[in-house]
């Protein structure tokens, strides 16, 4: 039979050993002084914030958000003794929001020990990851299928031509069966190179934190000059600061090179033109890449908008290994990245990239 924790005599336990308790019957709670003061906060609390409890434990809670008070929020809630279902941002260490169902009570209200309130909450990001990771599995099932009858098909070619030369009579058509194997291996390892260069991509060394407006501008001209050396392409880029700081630099160059030769990769118009805009709000860097002159048709338009599966839709569109090289990186820097066609043939990619201590990088 179970009893309450109202029913244990509290000259058996102390009260540090009934909160201590607390935290194991509650497995995602935080339990607060009268004065919002943190005294205990459960492992799984302590895993989803970062912190160890020393850290935690005196803490006001108005400090795991700085921009809200907290301590008025539950006021307001507890005027009953308890309150349930809010939902709540607590920073973690490294100033990330994790978002939380949270229902609390004061403790007198199940006890006869007065003086603390108890928060227990369920982890909504979590939740959220695992649906993440669902959706990774099956874009990752529909990759592999995609793949399997993609790279079998110059396969099947080669094993087609290798028996035909086995039981050849003659050698009157090895050069055409030879030329054949050829093409079908050329076709195998493109897509094979392509994948592998997706793959890597996303890859960097160490960032020192500050993008050099003067570093990328050179990177984006060799781009254009490696990809189209005879094709005149106008390159701008504007940027209110020199130096941009927090921004995972060496990954942010290979966003913006990866975009800009996706774009010269695109049939031209007279007078083809690029325009880089850097801005910094509060948040991150924000950048518009606008490309006026590069040809698109509506189909790989549609393709382009879609949020498919990286791997999927470069194995479909083998030619897009840039834009989805671009993505890729956008991903890894928990970036938002968008592309709309405006009137006139103008494309513009939108992308949003948070300061690099607020991304996983930071660790």
């Amino acid at each position: 039979m179970k009893t309450s924790l109202s029913a244990m005599p509290l000259d058996l336990i102390s009260e540090n050993e009934i909160r201590q308790k607390l935290v194991s019957v509650f497995t995602e709670s935080i339990v607060l002084t009268n004065q919002f003061e943190i005294d205990h906060v459960s492992h799984d609390i302590l895993d989803a914030l970062g912190y160890r409890l020393s850290e935690l434990k005196g803490m006001h809670i108005n400090q795991l958000h700085p921009e809200m008070n907290i301590q008025r929020l539950l006021l307001g809630r507890l005027d009953r003794g308890f309150f349930g279902e809010i939902i709540l941002a607590l920073h973690t260490r490294h100033s990330h929001p994790v978002i939380f169902n949270i229902t609390g009570f004061y403790l007198g209200v199940i006890t006869d020990m007065n003086g603390y309130i108890v928060l227990n909450l369920k982890n909504l990001d979590r939740k959220e990851h695992i649906a993440q990771a669902e959706n990774d599995r099956e874009e990752l099932d529909r990759f592999i299928y995609r793949a399997a009858h993609d790279l079998r098909g110059p396969l099947a070619t080669i094993r087609g031509l290798l028996n035909l030369l086995k039981i050849r009579k003659d050698d009157d058509e090895i050069d055409v069966m030879v030329a054949m194997l050829d093409s079908s291996a050329e076709r195998l390892d493109e897509r094979l190179f392509k994948l592998l260069y997706l793959a890597e991509s996303g890859e960097a060394e160490l960032p020192t934190g500050e993008l050099h407006i003067a570093a990328l501008e050179k990177a984006l001209r060799e781009t254009r000059e490696q990809n189209c050396p005879l094709q005149a392409i106008e390159v701008e880029i504007i940027s209110g600061q020199p130096v941009i700081q927090n921004i995972h630099e060496h990954l942010v160059q290979s966003l913006l090179t990866n975009i800009m030769q996706y774009m010269v990769c695109l049939p031209r118009q007279n007078h083809p033109a690029l325009s880089y805009t850097l801005s910094s709000t509060v948040h991150g860097l924000e950048v518009r890449v606008q490309a006026l002159g590069f040809e698109l048709d509506y189909n790989m338009q549609q393709v382009l908008q879609q949020r498919t599966s990286l791997y999927s839709g470069l194995l479909a569109y083998p030619n897009l290994i840039n834009y989805y090289a671009a993505r890729k990186i956008a991903l890894s820097l928990g970036a938002t990245m968008n592309i709309t066609f405006l009137a006139g043939g103008v494309q513009e990619i939108y992308v949003a990239i948070p300061f690099y201590s607020a991304t996983r990088h930071a660790g």
